[in-house]
């Protein structure tokens, strides 16, 4: 996994990334739904780091 940038990366504009939260905790799959979480776009990741613990801490693309 890769460490946010504080911003959506350039490579998963577009994509479905897998996350680990600051919490330590990874992002699970939603039932039914397409694996990972949509990187951008209406539904997409909130990338800012506001030091929560639910902000995501690493991704990686996997789509």
């Amino acid at each position: 996994m890769k460490p946010n940038p504080g911003h959506c990366p350039d490579e998963a504009i577009g994509k479905r990334v897998r996350v680990r939260l600051a919490d330590g905790s990874i992002a699970k799959d939603v039932p039914g739904a397409p694996p990972g979480w949509a990187a951008d776009g209406r539904n997409g990741c909130r990338w800012t780091l506001t030091g929560h613990p639910l902000d995501i801490a690493e991704y990686e693309v996997i789509s």
